[in-house]
């Protein structure tokens, strides 16, 4: 806003009323007519009331409705825009995209359910919900309808972005046994030629992998992620103590490679040659060890058989495990696709390992039931993520005793964390249109919201940027949190702790021009100066979480205050503070207040301030608003097509 003096000021606002609709200068036309209208064609526009204006606002209220089914609770998720995946051809692994950011997450209560609103921008009608967690269908897409979007996910319906190669698969039915057996000489049975299902699964055996213990490989090795540490061993093969039965379950797997799974068997005092030789006589547990041929996680089970030194099944007892036997695991990336085996199988133990590196992780857990779980999980790309979730399995014997894994702690709770960006902008001429750039008061800002399990609020991270201010009044600015802050532990700004609280509202600065250092400047002269920007990070602290996320949405509401009065100037729909002495209607403002709930509405169908959100674009926080006397339909041109036809599509910003 450029205003000088008081006289100038009201001559302003006698020209943006359209009070003198003759007179054509830089601030002379309603904005109706330029920006819903900028040729000025002189079509006639309907006219801007209560019931049909635009809000400009670039987000929405969503109600979330997912389930996942009682068999995923407490999943974690995230919604995305678009496909947070892509497909690596070699090793057959998905992975995350760079720069793709999520517009909401969260964790499922125990029925696998979460029912909640959240902030959407406007631009979205499809989403993409994510899950990293072990044992949780991983992609599913659905569209938002009206303000809902509704997710009932299983493994039947999830999206697989790994890409069917047909050619490959034709050639894998007419010859699968045959190729993985040329590689690997020994087989329990025979399996289903498309799949890779075996036909010599134990169903008498079969677990089921309950939630508590998909939660030690989500939290311990969760996707995506350089999992390297101590569960990670640089031997894992298995000590059979005394003469037993062994018995593996399938446990899941998150990975796009459809793998080949086998064992060996050695002696416990072999040599690494000794060793080497062993893995020749190798012996095919799961041909595909992919979720597609085992039924998801089903816990299915598979009895192994011992392997002499000769390379061949006893006669006598095949399935049982001589004490002092020690057995080692194979994994062959992508074996089931035909991919050559040459510097693609990985072993349980490191020095077999054409990388050097470990493949292998082991523990036991405690499952739901409180019994111990013996646990072996592999990553199956070569110097790849080192995740090492992307083949696990459960390991038993009887006796129990025969076999013994060291025991890793609950990992106990994980946490979440929500993240908001975008740009402020405010008119200070309220109840007037002003000149219309709406850079009397610029903010941006990046949120952040940690969570717990429960969804509860634990720390909030509010980064308020002032990048310019385009005025002469003093004006401070503030915002108000849908929440009590004397409920929280402690509030800091800018690393000091704040002692009192405005009910609500957490004020960062009095007088914009005088924290950019131009209290004396006007605002035209600060076009060509280099302004620097100044942060404030707002710390909030809840010790005893009882606040739920989905309340705590930044930028909550925004305001200013016009020189230090009581008048304040929020986004429009937005209600003003207890403090403030705004009166509605008043001037060019026809809001009703609290008779209906409107506020901050103009006759002329502008808004007196504005939020443009950044999470599907980070280039919006480069948002440039200080061009001086030029309202924003002329430094944006497609701002009033947007205005216009209310479409959430149209990037103005570009």
């Amino acid at each position: 806003m450029m205003c000088f003096n008081l006289p100038q000021r009201m001559i302003n606002i006698a020209k943006l009323a359209c009070v003198i609709s003759v007179v054509s200068v830089a601030f002379s036309s309603c904005l109706q007519k330029d920006v819903y209208d900028p040729a000025n064609s002189g079509d006639k526009e309907e006219e801007v009331t209560l019931d049909n204006y635009f809000d400009f606002a670039t987000t929405k209220n969503i109600q979330l409705n997912i389930d996942y089914g009682k068999e995923c609770p407490r999943a974690y998720f995230e919604v995305y825009a678009e496909n947070p995946l892509s497909y690596v051809a070699e090793g057959g692994q998905i992975i995350k995209k760079a720069g793709v950011s999520h517009i909401a997450t969260g964790f499922t209560d125990i029925q696998g359910r979460y029912i909640k609103p959240a902030s959407f921008p406007t631009a979205v009608s499809e989403v993409y919900i994510y899950s990293p967690d072990f044992g949780v269908p991983t992609l599913y897409k659905t569209k938002v309808v009206g303000s809902d979007v509704s997710a009932k996910i299983t493994f039947e319906n999830v999206l697989d972005v790994t890409p069917v190669d047909s050619s490959t698969r034709s050639a894998q039915t007419r010859a699968a046994v045959k190729f993985i057996t040329d590689v690997i000489p020994n087989v329990l049975g025979t399996w289903n030629a498309n799949s890779g299902k075996p036909d010599y699964l134990d169903a008498s055996k079969k677990i089921n992998v309950d939630a508590t213990l998909k939660s030690y490989i989500t939290t311990y090795f969760p996707e995506g992620k350089n999992n390297v540490g101590p569960l990670v061993t640089d031997n894992a093969d298995i000590l059979i103590k005394e003469d037993a039965n062994v018995v593996i379950n399938y446990f899941g797997g998150n990975t796009g490679a459809q793998s080949v799974f086998a064992y060996y068997c050695y002696s416990e005092n072999a040599s690494v040659d000794e060793m080497k030789k062993a893995t020749k006589h190798a012996c095919v547990i799961f041909p595909n060890a992919h979720k597609s041929g085992l039924d998801a996680y089903s816990g299915v089970a598979v009895n192994l058989k011992y392997i002499n030194e000769a390379g061949s099944f006893p006669d006598k007892e095949p399935e049982r495990i001589p004490a002092g036997t020690k057995i080692g695991f194979l994994i062959w990336n992508d074996g089931w696709r035909n991919v050559r085996a040459d510097g693609k199988m990985f072993y349980s133990t490191k020095s077999l390992n054409s990388d050097n590196i470990s493949h292998t992780a082991i523990f036991a857990a405690k499952n739901k039931a409180g019994d111990r779980v013996n646990v072996i999980t592999m990553e199956d790309w070569k110097s790849g993520e080192n995740d090492y979730n992307d083949v696990a399995f459960v390991i038993s014997s009887n006796p129990i005793a025969a076999i013994e894994v060291p025991e890793v702690p609950n990992p106990g709770d994980r946490e979440g964390t929500e993240k908001y960006s975008g740009v402020l902008g405010f008119e200070d001429n309220w109840p007037e249109q002003g000149d219309y750039d709406l850079n009397d008061v610029v903010m941006k800002y990046q949120s952040s919201v940690d969570y717990n399990i429960d969804n509860k609020v634990l720390n909030i991270i509010d980064k308020f940027t002032l990048a310019w201010t385009g005025a002469n009044y003093k004006n401070s600015f503030a915002y108000e949190v849908p929440f009590d802050l004397s409920k929280a532990s402690k509030v800091t700004v800018n690393g000091s702790e704040a002692s009192s609280y405005s009910g609500n509202v957490i004020t960062l600065f009095k007088d914009a021009k005088a924290e950019l250092g131009v209290s004396n400047v006007n605002a035209e002269d600060m076009i060509n100066q280099n302004i620097q920007e100044k942060t404030y990070t707002v710390s909030i602290q809840f010790n005893n979480p009882t606040l739920d996320k989905s309340v705590v949405v930044a930028p909550y509401n925004p305001f200013i205050k016009v020189f230090n009065s009581a008048t304040e100037v929020h986004l429009t729909d937005h209600k003003p503070t207890t403090g403030a002495n705004n009166r509605f209607p008043s001037g060019a403002d026809i809001s009703r207040g609290d008779v209906d709930g409107t506020y901050f509405i103009c006759k002329d169908g502008f808004p007196f301030a504005i939020h443009v959100d950044a999470r599907l674009d980070a280039s919006i926080l480069n948002l440039d608003l200080k061009k001086e006397n030029q309202r924003i339909d002329k430094t944006y041109p497609k701002f009033a097509e947007w205005a216009k036809t209310r479409d959430p599509q149209i990037k103005w910003w570009k």
